[in-house]
């Protein structure tokens, strides 16, 4: 147990994210085709709220008012289909990058968990109580949990194995890494894979395989 371990997970952790933030920018969000679906975004944005912003007539019983009200939903709805595509469109791009740093942070783990496995990585100030302890626990044996407790360390419960150190790292150090360096979608796109499946062509797609459902509800 030294605070080296600590240190070296929290490092290794923010290596990784910052290396995946810079690759992704590299290879994806400084490209052409990205910046392109991301003013493409942006265009049909602007186009929906302007259909949008415009009074709708009433459609009243002529049917020169009826066909004025069906012309305008007409519109908006163009335009909304429009700018769900292009939301979709920049979605996709953000799918590849988030699918490699989610197997890369798979595999630390794993390869870091066999490395530490049974070895106590640090001290909490407090003795956790039930599924924190758990969790806290868990990977130690008995013998790294007995050495532990015979350095004068008042509580077998205050030991920290590596899986809830790696957890908090991942939950501080790697969202403040990705938060500085990374590129984050911007309005329209940010639900990712929900972005691209709320897209009217994906709608179509699911409904002539059967799939017939509303992602919204």
């Amino acid at each position: 147990m030294s605070p080296n371990d600590i240190i070296r997970v929290a490092v290794t952790v923010a290596v990784a994210q910052a290396g995946c933030d810079l690759l992704s920018t590299k290879l994806v969000f400084s490209k052409e085709p990205y910046t392109r679906a991301v003013s493409a975004l942006k265009r049909a944005g602007v186009k929906r709220d302007k259909a949008k912003s415009g009074e709708a007539p009433v459609a009243g019983k002529s049917a020169a008012s009826i066909k004025a009200a069906d012309k305008y939903a007409k519109k908006v709805q163009r335009a909304e289909d429009d700018y769900g595509e292009a939301a979709a469109e920049v979605a996709k791009r953000h799918t590849p990058p988030s699918f490699f740093t989610s197997l890369l942070f798979i595999i630390l783990f794993r390869v870091l968990s066999a490395e530490y496995s049974g070895k106590v990585v640090a001290v909490l100030p407090f003795t956790p109580f039930g599924l924190l302890q758990r969790l806290s626990l868990r990977g130690l044996d008995a013998k790294a949990v007995g050495d532990f407790t015979g350095r004068g360390v008042s509580s077998a419960g205050q030991a920290c194995a590596f899986m809830f150190v790696y957890i908090l790292c991942t939950m501080s150090v790697k969202f403040y890494v990705n938060k500085l360096l990374g590129t984050k979608p911007p309005k329209g796109a940010e639900k990712g894979m929900m972005t691209v499946l709320e897209a009217p062509k994906s709608q179509r797609m699911l409904k002539s395989i059967g799939a017939d459902f509303d992602i919204n509800e």
